[in-house]
């Protein structure tokens, strides 16, 4: 009698490769959805941390921007009291018909440090912007920022706190030829380390006059807003008073 052998389904001819076949399409399967899973995620925060980047790097430069302007009409300040100090050098009496006419060119330099000190006192700021070269562009602009104002503005408003100021003798004794030379060098400083930032991180003269023109948009808007709804508040308790008031008469 033939005795007839059973052969197992595992080792039946084929059933092994379709077996390892399932299990290689499996693992590639598996591979497809992790790299899917954390590459996305490696993706989108990538995406943020350069948002983030972009965003820093638009309010610093808008900053800078903002101070370059104010040395610009603080220069141009100081080279038109220059002009009518020559004029009223050559001629007195200019001073004797309007002794106050140098008090409305006395220079002014008002702006808020929140932006410098947040990028000067936060490592993360310079973490998240990543570029060395930068941000020591970006803190000596700050650093001249400061010896602007001092050394220029802070130092002829001094003189022009002088009551002489409406006399012949203390318009005499006003420096502008050398504040004017202290603010063009600092000014040209400024603006050429202003340029080589701009070139660093890529951004365009357009670029940064949309992001200015949004800034000042939006500050318009919300200051707008305050002040209506300051003026609709005054507006109401005043008519509460007049209602209470005819209440009592009554």
């Amino acid at each position: 009698m033939n005795a007839k052998l059973h052969t197992p389904k595992t080792l039946k001819a084929g059933s092994g490769i379709a077996t390892l076949k399932q299990f290689v399409l499996s693992m590639v399967a598996t591979t497809i959805s992790i790299i899917l899973t954390f590459g996305t995620a490696g993706w989108i925060d990538n995406r943020k941390k350069e948002a983030a980047k972009h965003e820093m790097v638009m309010t610093i430069l808008y900053d800078i921007n903002s101070s370059i302007e104010m040395m610009e009409n603080t220069d141009s300040l100081l080279r038109n009291g220059f002009e009518q100090q020559v004029k009223v050098m050559e001629n007195p009496v200019l001073m004797k018909d309007n002794p106050f006419m140098f008090i409305s060119l006395a220079p002014d330099m008002q702006y808020s440090e929140s932006v410098e000190n947040i990028f000067s006192s936060n490592i993360e700021t310079i973490n998240t912007i990543g570029n060395i070269l930068f941000s020591e562009n970006v803190s000596q602009i700050y650093y001249i920022r400061k010896k602007y104002r001092d050394e220029v503005v802070e130092a002829l408003r001094k003189d022009f706190m002088n009551p002489a100021i409406s006399t012949y003798e203390g318009v005499q004794q006003l420096d502008f030829a050398t504040s004017i030379s202290i603010s063009s060098s600092y000014l040209s400083e400024v603006k050429e380390r202003m340029a080589v930032c701009k070139k660093m991180m890529n951004i365009g003269n357009e670029e940064l006059y949309a992001y200015s023109e949004k800034r000042k948009e939006l500050y318009d808007e919300s200051k707008s807003d305050s002040i209506n709804g300051a003026l609709n508040v005054e507006t109401i308790d005043r008519l509460k008073r007049l209602k209470e008031a005819k209440g009592k008469s009554e």
